[in-house]
């Protein structure tokens, strides 16, 4: 776990997500700051592509998401939210998740291959006598936090979740799912309730930096949530197919983009996000030689199909 930030620290994290309500440890507060971060910070990976390795270090997050007011992905964003939640007085733990590789496949694809553990990071959130889910690092899912160990369907403005144990494995493994518009179920990650250290992390943090099997190395990416919806720019690695995607109550439009020019200019106007002049640090290795030729560290859970509804 990061060090809890300062009071000076929680002063500006607050301010870079537009926060002004009350700090007291209460899950009327979570709910309001999980909820600005997420309007706020954007879902990021663009460090990778610029060649910046990513640090898991208090300082480091701080500077990098307050300060020159960035985003990032999950081992980020979810670490930087667990030191500010520490410093308000909340009980955190670190949670491992392992991502449905269904969430980016076809739809005939079935559910129920995941991830290796620590393939996503996730929050356990107390306050009181109530425990809490809370992820501001996945992307598009829920955007207040899911009452953990509740079985019934939770829901939100934005749609409905809920969290089902996992038959396949002992009762500390949960299926995190989400609703889709055709009222049938869609799992997103698989989570172990066991707390983790930060450094069990390491390991898929690298690999998401350097492998060119994983998706954030293949695809540069920079969402944003917005009030009534989500605005995502991407590109892939190599330059081409630059896309701007906007999500709305009426539904999905997307379009291409010209070329770099087009995409540097959205990125700074839509995210506040401009390419460095200079890129600062040692550049990782690049992904494509052959050190990086690899799997990611630990084989995937026993491969099974989840509910369907």
């Amino acid at each position: 776990m990061l060090e809890p930030l300062t009071p000076a620290q929680i002063r500006a994290y607050l301010e870079r997500i537009g926060y002004v309500g009350p700090t007291q440890p209460t899950p009327q507060t979570l709910r309001q700051i999980h909820l600005a971060h997420l309007l706020r910070v954007p879902f990021e990976n663009l460090d990778i592509h610029w060649g910046r390795p990513i640090r898991l270090e208090r300082d480091f997050l701080f500077q990098k998401i307050v300060r020159e007011r960035r985003g990032g992905f999950c081992f980020e964003l979810n670490s930087l939210l667990a030191a500010a939640l520490q410093g308000m007085g909340f009980s955190v733990h670190l949670l491992s998740g392992q991502v449905s590789r269904a969430v980016h496949a076809t739809r005939t694809e079935p559910d129920g291959c995941f991830g290796p553990e620590c393939d996503h990071l996730a929050l356990q959130v107390s306050c009181g006598d109530e425990t809490w889910l809370a992820d501001v690092g996945y992307g598009d899912a829920f955007r207040e936090p899911l009452r953990l160990g509740d079985p019934s369907i939770q829901a939100q403005a934005e749609g409905r979740y809920r969290l089902t144990p996992w038959p396949a494995a002992p009762a500390r493994y949960w299926l995190v799912q989400q609703e889709r518009p055709d009222r049938t179920w869609k799992t997103l990650f698989l989570l172990d309730r066991i707390p983790r250290q930060l450094q069990e992390f390491e390991p898929m943090c690298r690999f998401h930096q350097t492998s060119p099997a994983s998706r954030f190395t293949r695809l540069r990416l920079c969402s944003l949530a917005t009030p009534s919806g989500r605005i995502t720019l991407t590109a892939r690695a190599d330059g081409s197919l630059f896309k701007w995607i906007e999500t709305t109550p009426e539904g999905r439009r997307e379009r291409p983009l010209k070329d770099e020019k087009e995409y540097e200019h959205l990125l700074a106007c839509a995210f506040g996000i401009r390419l460095p002049p200079g890129i600062p640090g040692e550049k990782l290795q690049d992904p494509s030689q052959p050190a990086f030729q690899q799997r990611p560290p630990q084989s995937p859970p026993s491969r099974v199909r989840t509910p369907a509804n």
